[in-house]
């Protein structure tokens, strides 16, 4: 009779479906989160951020219920991919602290998606989850550490102030004029930076680089030869930046 119940038990009883990995959920979520707030301040949605914003929101609904290994690998994997190919925004950007919504924004992206890649490692070996605390918080120290950071350097920002004569050259929404006019020899650039992100301006042929802190405005001095130059903005993803120089 024992053996009919226990058969019987066995028959009914289904075995509980494996708890899932709240952690490198939450971690995706917070890149998820960040990834949108960028897409905000820059007011357009950025097809790579767009992207990479789904898959980590679909990877933590899965790893709310779920953890299997494959999950966690393609997770890993996903991470990795993710910082590796940030690297040139990440040299670009953090290297402005002067600009906010650069530099914060770029150190959250960093300290999210490597949270993200060590929950996924530690998934995949439990023994190494001791590892989790002290990360999550490592990095909760960093994120403040740079808005502090950048509130200072940025409060030393002053904004140039347009005087007579100068030719108004406008960064908005990421766009640059497509065509400024300007007389041949010494001259003023004042160029208006309206996002809140970094911007330069660069004119191919020539020495002129200029860093142009977010939401700020820099005078540029040029002295040029008649002739047609290209000028654009070399910061890695603004590449669309782009406007033609007449030097008459």
């Amino acid at each position: 009779m024992s053996t009919t119940l226990e058969r019987q038990g066995a028959v009914g009883v289904t075995a509980p479906p494996a708890a899932g990995d709240r952690y490198t959920a939450g971690a995706a979520l917070a890149v998820v989160a960040v990834l949108i707030a960028i897409q905000v301040l820059a007011r357009e949605v950025i097809p790579p951020l767009a992207g990479f914003a789904v898959l980590y929101l679909v990877v933590a609904a899965a790893l709310a219920a779920r953890r299997p290994r494959w999950l966690l690998v393609a997770v890993g994997l996903l991470a990795l991919v993710h910082l590796v190919g940030s690297v040139p925004f990440f040299v670009e950007n953090l290297a402005h602290p002067e600009s906010p919504a650069s530099f914060v924004s770029e150190a959250l992206v960093a300290l999210t998606v490597t949270v993200t890649l060590v929950g996924a490692v530690t998934g995949l070996r439990p023994s190494w989850s001791v590892a989790r605390r002290p990360v999550a918080v490592g990095a909760a120290v960093l994120a403040a550490l740079a808005v502090v950071v950048s509130l200072i350097a940025s409060s030393g920002v002053e904004a140039d102030t347009r005087r007579d004569g100068d030719i108004t050259v406008e960064a908005v929404r990421s766009t640059f004029p497509e065509r400024v006019e300007l007389a041949a020899g010494a001259s003023v650039l004042w160029v208006d930076n309206q996002d809140p992100f970094h911007h330069t301006l660069v004119i191919e042929g020539t020495d002129v680089r200029a860093a142009l802190p977010g939401s700020s405005a820099v005078r540029v001095g040029v002295d040029l030869d008649p002739g047609r130059y290209t000028f654009l903005c070399d910061v890695p993803g603004h590449e669309s930046m782009q406007g033609t120089l007449d030097v008459r």
